[in-house]
């Protein structure tokens, strides 16, 4: 008689080996005895699976009789019946996952004969047989979500009476246990699978061939992050909630992802909160650099492409005697949207704490009231969720530009004078390349500055949100003053930092965040899993 054998681990997976089968067939008068450990006792077994969940074997962890026999139906066979009992209460989405490991099988148990089933409830979820089964192999028998509840269980092994059964199969053995994982299905994990496991196209732009999934509308750039891209991808989230365990249009706001970077999923708010400044003049560190208002310095005449009215190829702007610094870690508009600039500035961390009072908001250092008490971060789960990341300042000087070469320059080193290349915080700006990338590249075929085509204006997610003219992050690298912003229409332009143009927050949350239900439509917003 084989010891019983019971295995837990308990790992960040948790992952539980429930049970160990020995199966043993021998010649006993012509039938076929399956000798398996047995207990004198057979009482009820219960097992955690981390906090999240328990597994129950409801008659114990043993085979309920020891003779496997030819049958003509599965459920004479032998059967082993356990429960998933989810008991996570913050509406986490759990991915559980049932494996038959073979750790040895005889060549004579390779058959079509040899059978196995799964079933859910009453449902078969797997079935198949041991013809093509080797020594240390895995089979997955079931692999999905539960939510809060109890799920029960049955797997069947039987051998086929039906069929003619091979003789050559008795006094042969077969080893192998049933391992159960259950694990939280992160936000960043599922559209990264969305993506991974979906079939794709190639589309080609600026000699770049990316891949796309056209049915979840995600495509990988040329930095290897997955982006939602055209008209109207589902890529929804509620965000910013004032209560998570209800989360809702009346609870929450609506977000948009724009994609995952380096497992981080950053999000963007659905609408501008304002028009503000991005720098102003009273809170440049560095005024020193201020351009004449005309043309007659040589330095701003050599960078003008097309003296067009609208400035649509005008790459840097004649400054006014106020003329602002751009650079991002001491602007008035960072220092709005983040913590820390409590009371130090005009504006300081309003929208961070839902605040009130005065905000930057044009030339001439005008400010105006905001009022951020509905529309700032509401509360400190909130704020928790948000991650501090590590933002790219790297400038350019024309918008005549790609998305994957705009891309490069936010990476790069080319920026004014004294200004740093990087920035760590919690809330800031769309990059160029975001909204670059936001397009169909299959359609929309125009550089940065063109975007104002019908083509990329229609098949671009992120144009909707940029209805007036919006600031982006990134800054002219030949001037103290100037940063890159969404034209109205649909292209990618530059305005002086003192401006008051849209301001649209991006932030990123953490790549541990499970996501609790939701299909990323407009109706059904992904939802945050957030005890």
């Amino acid at each position: 008689m084989k010891e019983k054998v019971l295995n837990f681990i308990h790992s960040k997976n948790f992952i539980i080996v429930l049970i160990i089968l020995l199966l043993l067939l021998v010649v006993v008068t012509a039938t076929y005895a399956w000798f398996t450990w047995s207990s004198t006792e057979n009482t009820s077994v219960t097992m955690s699976i981390g906090k999240a969940s328990d597994v129950v074997f409801k008659t114990g962890n043993d085979i309920s009789t020891n003779n496997l026999s030819p049958v003509f139906n599965y459920t004479d066979g032998e059967k082993t019946s356990f429960s998933i009992i989810n008991r996570d209460t913050t509406g986490a989405s759990l991915t559980y996952t049932i494996n038959l490991n073979i750790t040895t099988i005889s060549e004579e148990l390779k058959s079509n004969n040899l059978k196995y089933k799964l079933l859910q409830g009453s449902n078969v979820v797997n079935e198949g047989d041991f013809s093509t089964i080797t020594n240390n192999s895995t089979i997955t028998m079931y692999s999905d979500n539960l939510t809060t509840g109890t799920t029960n269980f049955t797997f069947y092994l039987y051998i086929d009476g039906n069929e003619e059964n091979n003789l050559n199969m008795m006094n042969k053995s077969i080893v192998g246990n049933i391992t159960v994982s259950a694990e939280e299905k992160t936000l960043a994990s599922a559209i990264t699978n969305l993506y991974t496991n979906a079939e794709k196209t190639t589309v080609t732009n600026n000699s770049i061939t990316y891949n796309y999934d056209t049915t979840h509308s995600l495509m990988e750039d040329i930095g290897g992050n997955i982006r939602y891209y055209g008209a109207s991808p589902n890529n929804y989230i509620y965000f910013n909630c004032s209560d998570y365990s209800n989360q809702s249009s009346s609870t929450c706001e609506t977000w948009r992802i724009i994609g995952i970077f380096d497992g981080k999923v950053k999000i963007m708010r659905n609408e501008v909160i304002g028009s503000y400044s991005w720098n102003s003049a009273a809170d440049s560190t560095d005024s020193s650099t201020s351009l004449s208002n005309n043309n007659d310095n040589a330095n701003i005449v050599s960078l003008l492409v097309n003296e067009d009215i609208n400035y649509k190829t005008i790459f840097l702007l004649p400054e006014a005697s106020n003329a602002t610094n751009n650079n991002w870690s001491q602007s008035s508009l960072m220092k709005l949207l983040n913590p820390g600039y409590e009371s130090k500035t005009i504006g300081g961390s309003l929208y961070y704490n839902s605040g009130s009072g005065s905000c930057y908001s044009g030339s001439n250092n005008a400010t105006t009231t905001c009022n951020f008490t509905s529309t700032g971060i509401k509360n400190d789960t909130t704020r928790k969720l948000i991650s501090d990341t590590l933002y790219y300042l790297g400038g350019w000087n024309n918008n005549q530009i790609y998305s994957d070469t705009i891309y490069g320059y936010e990476r790069g080193e080319a920026v004014y004078e004294g200004n740093p290349t990087t920035w760590t915080g919690k809330i800031a700006l769309p990059y160029p390349s975001d909204y670059g990338y936001a397009a169909d590249l299959g359609s929309c075929t125009q550089t940065l500055n063109n975007y104002d085509n019908s083509t990329c204006t229609s098949a671009n997610w992120m144009k909707s949100i940029f209805t007036n003219t919006s600031w982006l992050l990134t800054t002219i690298s030949a001037g103290a003053g100037n940063a890159w912003v969404v034209n109205s229409s649909g292209y990618v332009g530059v305005n002086n930092t003192y401006g008051a143009y849209g301001v649209a927050p991006v932030l990123y949350l953490g790549s541990e965040l499970g996501i609790g239900s939701g299909t990323g439509t407009n109706s059904d917003p992904y939802r945050l899993s957030v005890s």
